[in-house]
């Protein structure tokens, strides 16, 4: 079980670098290649999310309090810390009032990261405020995998046990997200996009527990081979495709359905290529520990990353946002603070995890005395 953990900490690794770089080299360009990519990323975090649900090892109340735990509790916490040190910051600097930032508070819980459907209703004037916040925006995620394993957990102890059950589940759930989007109904809290959500949590959980990158018929040649088939298919989809103008935040492309469709072609794609990779890697003995622990703490990078680029761009005057891509000077510098980023994040983590290894092996020494 553990060599699974690992080997999916290493594709985890992966998305998380594909999707820090894409928002931090924002002003290379839109259409530039992790741009396409980080779509099959974003699978990849929702597909993983399903993929160790074993049916039977706890009640649904139990699983239910465990991803509310681990979801939505950084949710709060961070959202109500990064919030905090933003508006102290813009206050200080002049930069906004405090009414200003309460009202942003209120707008973002309520609204619940930029919500056209609820912003609407009130009509408030968000996006003013919100894009001095734009760190927020992005845990989106939390919420978004919280919905989706609701759904999730209502439904899939009864089919998992059946493939063909599984399947046709994850069938039914993309389609109603089909009828949706090209019906272009819009709901509060992008509830539209549940269903395209929970299907991914549906595949992931059948790959689990069907083990779909444990096939005894492949030998280790194999593996390479058809992992590298895989992750190059779903490479040349993703840079031939349309981008997704909002993916998993409102729409996809402009052809909802077809869109929507290729988007999942590539990402599987892609997920189950780069797995097989990584597991012939772990398992030839390969240095990639560092890979594996970029994956492991994906979601403490994801939530922090947006944050010290805010807190960058308010130290220089620099925004890795809404730069013009024409300057190669604007490109240099993006690339530059995204690399100090993830740097600064990575710094953060390994500190943090020493410190707690210390005050462990000081409270254990203490208990053996």
């Amino acid at each position: 079980m553990q060599k699974r953990l690992n080997y999916v900490d290493m594709v985890k690794g992966v998305c998380i670098l594909l999707v820090v770089f894409c928002h931090l080299t924002a002003p290379c360009g839109f259409q530039t290649v992790i741009n396409h990519l980080v779509e099959s990323a974003l699978i990849a975090f929702f597909f993983f999310s399903g993929y160790f649900h074993r049916p039977g090892k706890r009640t649904l109340g139990e699983n239910l309090w465990s991803r509310f735990k681990a979801l939505m509790i950084p949710f709060f916490k961070y959202s109500l810390f990064f919030w905090a040190v933003g508006t102290i910051v813009l206050v200080t600097t002049g930069n906004e009032t405090l009414i200003e930032g309460l009202l942003c508070l209120r707008n973002f819980f309520a609204g619940c990261i930029w919500n056209r459907t609820i912003q609407s209703w009130f009509g408030w004037e968000y996006y003013s405020l919100g894009k001095r916040y734009m760190f927020l925006a992005d845990f989106w995620f939390l919420l978004a995998l919280m919905l989706a394993s609701i759904v999730f957990l209502l439904i899939i102890d009864h089919v998992i046990k059946s493939k063909a059950k599984t399947l046709v589940t994850a069938g039914v759930l993309f389609a109603v997200t089909g009828v949706l989007r090209a019906f272009a109904i819009d709901l509060p809290y992008n509830i539209q996009l549940v269903p395209f959500w929970t299907g991914l949590l549906v595949l992931g959980a059948f790959a689990g527990n069907y083990k779909l990158f444990d096939i005894p018929k492949f030998s280790a040649a194999h593996e390479w081979i058809f992992g590298g088939i895989s992750l190059a298919a779903g490479v040349v989809i993703d840079l031939v495709k349309t981008p997704s103008t909002n993916l998993f935040r409102g729409s996809f492309a402009d052809n909802e359905v077809v869109s929507m469709l290729l988007c999942l072609l590539s990402g599987l794609l892609f997920i189950w290529g780069l797995g097989l990779i990584c597991k012939r890697i772990e398992c030839a003995n390969i240095r990639v520990k560092e890979l594996s622990w970029l994956g492991s703490h994906s979601l403490l990078i994801y939530l922090y990353h947006m944050f010290i680029a805010w807190i960058i761009s308010q130290i220089t005057g620099f925004s890795l946002f809404y730069q013009d891509p024409s300057d190669p000077l604007t490109i240099t510098l993006s690339i530059l603070l995204g690399v100090g980023c993830l740097v600064i994040c990575i710094l953060r983590y390994v500190i943090g995890d020493k410190i707690k290894a210390a005050i462990k092996t000081a409270r254990e020494g203490k208990n053996t005395e």
